[in-house]
């Protein structure tokens, strides 16, 4: 695993993969985000984690929006991502982060968050 990247920066997001084996992913302030750029990020996790499921910490507090592919892209990724934590900046994210999860039900568990502590503390209890 020595061949695998700390960090891949993206001309709209920034991953890494955290000691406690939580893979963070912070999106570029306004990024609108298509299907492209969902397959970059599933690509970037992947070399990253080597294929294996992990946590997925997503700091959306700046991001802009997805659109309908992209957001298919990212519901159905439970074979690279055991759980995600999304932190949201405003209520109005998470009213919409809410009915994301409401009506797509992505297949990893998925919670939104005011906090990155939060998140991680959830995180924390699936598999790394």
């Amino acid at each position: 695993m020595d061949n695998e990247p700390a960090e891949i920066i993206h001309p709209k997001f920034r991953m890494w993969l955290r000691p406690d084996g939580i893979v963070q992913l912070v999106w570029v302030t306004a990024a609108v985000m298509s299907l492209e750029d969902a397959l970059a990020a599933t690509e970037a996790m992947t070399r990253l984690t080597g294929g294996r499921r992990c946590p997925l910490l997503v700091d959306a507090h700046d991001a802009g929006p997805q659109d309908r592919l992209a957001r298919a892209e990212f519901v159905h990724r439970g074979d690279l991502v055991s759980a995600v934590g999304v932190i949201v900046a405003t209520p109005l994210s998470r009213l919409t982060g809410n009915f994301f999860i409401v009506v797509s039900k992505p297949m990893p568990p998925t919670r939104l968050f005011d906090d990155e502590s939060s998140a991680i503390a959830w995180l924390g209890e699936f598999p790394a």
